[in-house]
């Protein structure tokens, strides 16, 4: 239905780019499939809260004026606050933890997400840019950098306006349009660990007709925060690369085209070791640093991506048509599992290569602001080729085998046909419906291969269709001008699909439904308080096990959620606010009657079995998370100068990783901070950070293995300095 149109704007954006319409840059993806606006979180100077835009409904709004839970971030607030990468957006959003596992980003967002490490399977938090989903999650791991316009987390199922696989809710990330007139900003970032970075941003008139931008990063960690003490070389460094360019053509008053492009790169060398209290098949328990390891295989990642997308926009003066055209590409290299021991004999190493390629198209027509009925209709297509090419296991732990390779390749189609209305029953009263109908197939082939000689062990097909609805309803009433209060039922799915190693194994798609009461307060200008309780019921969760090191899905029949979240704003004194968000969650399993079960053994490693977990705790799911962060802006003497100081504190009281509640991460609090120096006019900036300030030594990942239990930790305490220039 759509691959005609799909056609047509790629060959658009072709012609344009042979026109000369881009720069040479080319960069990481991005189309504004949203109205964008700017966002602002920091003191207005006059003692008021500064206004914030966000686009939770598809157009720009005022968040009290939405009826759902949503947190927003400025360009400058992620600054502030130190804030680098979207992993970074749990410690300033209860309730998310946001994790990267070996290059897979995986958040988990009010309980509900995934730590399935795989080329096909997608998370329910959803991950977009400028309106583009970015389905892998391998080539989810975006860094918050130059250009960057805010970042929004959306809580709750979006499966009305956003489809399919946005269960838990979703993180928007929206870039910036570019501007007629010239400006720009050059940074350079020293830091610990013999880091360095240099990032750009230009923006300007090419034309009268044209605008673009251009957005460079590039940071390089030298030493690496521990040593992989067999090898003898670094491990836990980073180095990453992103380039990102948009063009704005606007050949009438009514019609508005984007082209943007994308590509990024990262190489890493992140460690598994031995969980706390373990001891691995055929070592000792690991005693070293926590950022440091000791076994016979070298680990390193490299993530390579890259994207176009075409966005084009006509005003019919009732209504305006939006058409999104994307192309995203990732590749993923990622060797893991070999750093437990350094007897070859029981050395197990786990490279892959996860290949992936996606195409979307949606058309949009969205009704007019002020309209007496706002609302949205269009159509999506995605599409996506998701490979193991291959993933492999080689070491002494398979002998009497040398390698054991398995191919597999899994395709997605969607469709999907959407609309969502908003009308005002009587005065103050607004009610929304809405309502999406997702078609969907999926193919999948694989085989395993033993080398040496070669010899295919197993292969398989399979193949899924279905027809799932999703849909929302919200009346929300306010009680005064400054005073929303609403409720909401909306319900997401997650959609199914197969474990990418053979045997084939299939696993079914979930739903969640989503009850939720809430109120928005906005005082003076001073004060935002902003209250939600929801309930959800979870069924047919998908649950994942890693027996003998490989990934297996399987469903959970039901599990129950529930939870306040509260988040507060307030201007104090001058120009100083303070922000404090707090979220508690009781996330339970109702009925889930075969459950992994891991049982240390004698000799090292995990038995694994099946018991019934009704009534333990989900995983990544804390009882308690919050934050707290403080800011203030002075003068600085009689020269317009300024100075900024900022601090922030996340708690969360610690969540189990594992259906059994074995494995456990206890409470975390961690500390961040900024001071800054601002030349007047803001042409200079010297800003002094650090994150993680008290060192803390906490876990991102913990999971039972047959050969490993195994423990991943988050980076140790890092600062620095970085140097502003504005033209």
């Amino acid at each position: 239905m759509t691959r005609p149109c799909i056609q047509l704007q790629l060959a658009a954006l072709s012609a344009a780019c042979a026109a000369g319409i881009s720069t040479a840059g080319l960069a990481q993806v991005v189309t504004q499939g949203i109205a964008q606006s700017k966002v602002s979180s920091q003191p207005s100077g006059t003692g008021d809260l500064a206004e914030i835009t966000v686009t939770a409904q598809r157009r720009a709004e005022n968040p009290q004026n939405v009826p759902m839970s949503v947190e927003a971030f400025s360009e400058e607030r992620l600054k502030t606050m130190a804030l680098s990468s979207v992993t970074d957006l749990g410690l300033v959003t209860p309730g998310l933890i946001a994790a990267d596992e070996f290059g897979y980003f995986q958040p988990h967002l009010r309980g509900v997400g995934t730590t399935a490490a795989s080329a096909s399977v997608e998370n329910p938090v959803a991950v977009y840019v400028d309106g583009v989903y970015y389905g892998s999650q391998a080539g989810s791991i975006l860094l918050l950098t130059e250009g960057i316009d805010h970042v929004e987390v959306d809580r709750g199922p979006q499966g009305t306006l956003f489809g399919r696989n946005a269960t838990a809710g979703l993180i928007q990330i929206v870039t910036k349009d570019p501007e007629p007139t010239f400006d720009g900003t050059v940074n350079l970032t020293a830091g610990n660990y013999n880091t360095f970075g240099v990032s750009t941003y230009l923006t300007g008139a090419v034309t009268p007709y044209l605008s673009s931008n251009v957005s460079l990063n590039f940071q390089d960690q030298g030493t690496g925060y521990g040593r992989n003490y067999f090898t003898g070389l670094d491990v836990n460094k980073t180095q990453d690369l992103v380039i990102r360019q948009k063009n704005l053509i606007k050949p009438s008053p009514h019609d508005k085209v984007l082209v943007a492009f994308d590509y990024a790169q990262d190489h890493s060398s992140p460690v598994l070791i031995p969980a706390p209290g373990t001891t691995p098949l055929g070592g000792v328990p690991y005693t070293g640093s926590r950022w440091s390891a000791d076994g016979y295989y070298q680990p390193l990642v490299k993530n390579e991506q890259g994207s176009a997308s075409l966005k084009v926009e006509h005003d019919f003066g009732f209504a305006s048509l939006e058409s999104v055209s994307a192309y995203l590409q990732n590749r993923l290299y990622s060797a893991l599992d070999g750093t437990f021991v350094t007897n070859y004999a029981y050395a197990l190493n786990i490279p892959l290569w996860d290949l992936n390629r996606q195409i979307t198209q949606e058309f949009a027509l969205r009704s007019h602001d002020g309209s007496a009925a706002t609302w949205t209709t269009g159509i999506y297509y995605y599409q996506d080729t998701a490979e193991y090419a291959p993933v492999y296991l080689e070491g002494g732990y398979i002998a009497p085998l040398t390698y054991l390779y398995n191919y597999s390749r899994a395709r997605n189609w969607s469709a999907a046909l959407f609309g969502q209305i908003s009308k005002q029953l009587f005065d103050g009263t607004t009610i929304t419906l809405g309502a999406r109908e997702t078609h969907e197939a999926r193919k999948f082939a694989g085989y395993q291969e033993a080398a040496y000689p070669a010899t295919i062990l197993a292969a398989g097909a399979a193949k899924q269709e279905s027809s799932t609805p999703t849909w929302r309803a919200a009346l929300d009433h306010k009680l005064t001008r400054d005073t929303l209060v609403y409720v909401s039922y909306s319900r997401g799915y997650k959609t199914g699909g197969y474990n990418d190693l053979v045997p084939v194994v299939t696993y079914q798609p979930e739903t969640l439904d989503a009850y939720e009461a809430g109120t928005k307060i906005t005082i003076a200008g001073h004060l935002r308080a902003n209250l939600a309780a929801f309930y959800y019921n979870y069924r047919n969760l998908q649950s994942v096990g890693y027996p003998a090191g490989s990934e297996t899905i399987s469903n959970a029949p039901r599990a129950s959620i529930s939870g306040v979240d509260l988040d507060i704003q307030a201007a104090l004194f001058g120009s100083c606010s303070v922000s404090f968000g707090l979220e508690a969650l009781r996330a339970i399993y109702k009925d889930f009657p075969a459950a992994q079960l891991s049982t240390p053994l004698p000799g090292g490693g995990s038995a694994l079995s099946l018991f019934n977990a009704s009534g333990k705790q989900l995983p990544l799911a804390p009882k308690w998370s919050g934050d707290v962060a403080p800011q203030c802006t002075f003068s600085w003497g009689s020269t317009g100068a300024k100075v900024a100081l900022a601090a922030t504190y996340s708690y969360n009281s610690g969540f189990y990783y594992e259906p059994d509640n074995r494995f456990r991460q206890g409470p975390v609090s961690l500390l961040s901070a900024s001071a800054a120096w601002s030349s007047s006019l803001d042409s200079y900036t010297v800003r002094i950070w650090g994150k993680n300030l008290t060192d803390k030594a906490y876990t991102t990942a913990m999971y039972a293995q047959e050969n490993a239990d195994y423990a991943k930790y988050a980076p140790p305490r890092t600062y620095g300095i970085t140097i502003t220039r504005r033209f």
